[in-house]
């Protein structure tokens, strides 16, 4: 028996059907953080390690410019970045000043210390400065809620 193919009717209304479903819910970008000028970067590896960077030219496929008011322009992997939401509207291979104008205008680098990124850095930061009083407060606070947590689920139980 020969297969039988598809009668091009079929094959019209598929089409039409993919088409008109396209237009009614077109496709979304899979990344809303893409590399580009003036965008907001975290150095997550290497001596930098920790930085906040603003990309200030892209160089090729895998590597870029990125410079800060603080530190030296220089060229990092896209590996080493992690990208943030934030951006700021700078000319490529702006200069220091120009950076430093734009970072104040826009204040991307408080808004990044108010997002929920910016508070759990702060906070490795903080536990890593405490003094050995503070841890031992710390455990000793620890030690009471979970004690409080279980009396409740006890009593819960019963």
């Amino acid at each position: 028996a020969a297969a039988r193919l598809p009668s091009l009717s079929l094959l019209c209304r598929a089409a039409v059907h993919t088409l008109v479903a396209s237009l009614i819910h077109p496709a979304k970008m899979p990344f809303t953080r893409n590399v580009e000028i003036g965008r907001l970067a975290l150095v997550n590896y290497g001596p930098d390690y920790g930085k906040l960077v603003i990309v200030t030219d892209v160089l090729d496929f895998s590597r870029c410019l990125v410079d800060h008011p603080d530190q030296q322009r220089r060229v990092e992997s896209f590996k080493r970045l992690s990208l943030t939401d934030l951006k700021v509207e700078i000319p490529r291979m702006a200069k220091k000043a120009v950076l430093k104008k734009a970072l104040a205008d826009n204040d991307v680098l408080a808004k990044f210390q108010a997002s929920s990124w910016g508070k759990k850095l702060q906070s490795k930061v903080d536990k890593a400065n405490q003094s050995d009083f503070d841890r031992f407060k710390a455990m000793m606070a620890k030690k009471t809620r979970n004690a409080k947590v279980a009396a409740a689920l006890k009593k819960m139980q019963k």
